[in-house]
């Protein structure tokens, strides 16, 4: 299951039972079910897209990555660079990133992360040594991206371009999921290690 927030709700995307919880956060921590939307297909990662519209990266479905409305409308992202396959939960994650209005889609199983511009229909396919199973990409400060190279036990920083700006050792095994703090200064990152499992916060640099 993963996290983001949007809109003044706290998203969860619940994998097996194709569905999505929107949930409220008070200023005293107490969390509330605002809603429940059906998917249809299962959910790997969610992450918004605008004001009112979340991309999903499916599992077991024919279409990689769809899209949902908060009113819960599906639609689809097409774009050249996108694989045409199916993926498991494990294997695929996405983010969007809203200020170079990029598709960001991570094969874990092909060690290759995609960005894709959603206007031009151009983007980047990057392969790089220093990213191995990618099985976690959240949006970072100034239009890069955070990836998690899972079997590296790194976080790899990308340029808008797709270039390796940095990489940063977890501190974990197999690094999973991580999220951008809302100011841009820290960084929460998870790992799947079932008997370690772990969760770091990390400061990022200005």
């Amino acid at each position: 299951m993963n996290h983001t927030n949007v809109c003044n709700f706290y998203i969860y995307s619940c994998l097996r039972r194709k569905s999505i919880a929107l949930l409220s956060v008070s200023k005293e921590s107490n969390i509330t079910l605002q809603r429940t939307l059906a998917t249809s297909f299962e959910c790997s990662t969610i992450s918004p897209l605008d004001a009112d519209t979340f991309v999903i990266s499916t599992a077991n479905h024919l279409r990689p990555v769809r899209t949902i409305t908060i009113q819960g409308k599906k639609g689809d992202i097409q774009h050249r660079l996108l694989p045409d396959k199916t993926y498991t939960t494990k294997n695929s994650a996405c983010t969007y990133l809203p200020s170079t209005k990029t598709l960001v889609f991570v094969d874990a199983s092909q060690h290759t992360v995609y960005m894709c511009d959603i206007t031009s229909r151009d983007g980047h396919v990057i392969n790089n040594d220093n990213i191995r199973s990618p099985r976690g990409v959240c949006a970072g400060p100034a239009g890069t991206v955070f990836v998690c190279s899972s079997n590296t036990n790194s976080i790899v920083q990308l340029s808008r371009d797709g270039q390796v700006l940095m990489t940063y050792e977890a501190g974990m095994l197999y690094p999973r999921a991580l999220s951008l703090s809302k100011d841009g200064t820290h960084l929460v990152v998870s790992n799947s290690h079932v008997d370690n499992f772990k969760i770091k916060l990390f400061k990022i640099s200005s």
